[in-house]
């Protein structure tokens, strides 16, 4: 039996996401689509504009068997960590096959890239624009994570099918960016509207300005000083798009900013991340009975949790926190809710 397994944010859902899981059940007709999905915060530090139970309904009416979670804690990585944890989850489902759209989607082009990588050591708290002169300079955005992707299903032994991005669709980050400057956009009825950093900012500046700042520098992703220039650009902007443009540096990207911002909001320490590295675990969001029969195929013992309380108590913390920052600027419960197709 074909598993095929898709990593995804759906920040929100679109037609190419739905273009995507289309073509994966029209090329490889797999036995069950298994999708591993952000939860609450996007890997590059932003609040999903769709809620979890919204993302994971779309997900299911456009293809998905079977929907997993994945942390934010996990998901506010860099690429190759945001890759690692979310293959674990999938090899964990007994994903055989990892699919995945591309820019070029030239398999050669990509394997050669991973090659380059197997001898570069990974640190999560690095951005990842550090490392941009490894990658060649034709490939996009979704090719770099590509390059990830194939870099772990190797590891894992799993096979991998690029997809050519059809580019004449909208992206996520389009679509977020023109629902912000006023634009109507499709589908844009279901979107969280408050969830911008503009509403986070008040509560991460005056964590800034009151928190030690050796406290800070115990938090994870909290490296190389970067608290003390967060500090200081706090100190001196009151609004979040002046602050962001300010902490942004040839060392530090956008993304790197915002994840470890959000981070700082939710008050997870190093010590924390150090004792739990890995994410081999399912946490059920949503299926349909494709899904659920291939759950109940999977060998005893798998770590599965179709209810919150059935999450290791380390995940139910990070995870309650999580849910309940979203929740100040949620119109809708931020509660995680199974949710089954029939």
């Amino acid at each position: 039996m074909l598993a095929a397994g898709v990593i995804a944010e759906f920040n929100p859902m679109h037609n190419g996401h739905r273009y995507l899981l289309k073509t994966i059940h029209e090329t490889l007709k797999p036995d069950v689509l298994v999708v591993v999905l952000s939860t609450w915060f996007s890997s590059r530090g932003l609040p999903s504009l769709e809620s979890l139970e919204t993302k994971t309904r779309l997900a299911l009416e456009a293809g998905a068997d079977l929907v997993i979670g994945l942390p934010s804690v996990y998901t506010m990585q860099s690429a190759d960590y945001f890759a690692l944890y979310a293959i674990e989850a999938l090899k964990t489902a007994q994903v055989s096959m990892l699919c995945f759209g591309s820019e070029t989607a030239d398999h050669a082009l990509l394997k050669q890239s991973v090659d380059q990588l197997e001898h570069v050591s990974v640190d999560p708290t690095t951005s990842q624009a550090r490392n941009a002169a490894q990658y060649d300079l034709a490939f996009g955005p979704n090719d770099i994570l590509a390059i990830q992707y194939m870099r772990y299903a190797r590891e894992f032994g799993m096979e991998v099918h690029p997809i050519l991005r059809d580019q004449s669709l909208k992206s996520a980050t389009k679509t977020r960016q023109d629902f912000f400057a006023g634009t109507k956009q499709e589908e844009d009825h279901l979107f969280e509207t408050n969830q911008c950093w503009e509403n986070y900012y008040p509560l991460l500046r005056y964590l800034l300005l009151e928190s030690d700042p050796k406290w800070l520098a115990s938090l994870f992703l909290v490296e190389e000083g970067i608290e003390n220039r967060l500090i200081r650009c706090a100190q001196v902007h009151s609004d979040w798009a002046s602050f962001l443009e300010a902490a942004v540096s040839k060392t530090y990207s956008k993304a790197r900013i915002q994840r470890t911002c959000m981070i700082i909001l939710l008050q997870i320490p190093k010590t924390e991340m150090k004792a739990h590295p890995s994410f081999f675990q399912i946490q059920v969001l949503g299926l349909n009975p494709k899904g659920q029969a291939w759950l109940k195929s999977l060998p005893v013992g798998t770590p599965i949790a179709n209810r919150f309380g059935q999450l290791p108590d380390y995940l139910q913390k990070w995870e309650n926190k999580a849910g309940r920052l979203y929740g100040m600027f949620s119109d809708t419960s931020p509660a995680w809710k199974v949710v089954v197709e029939k």
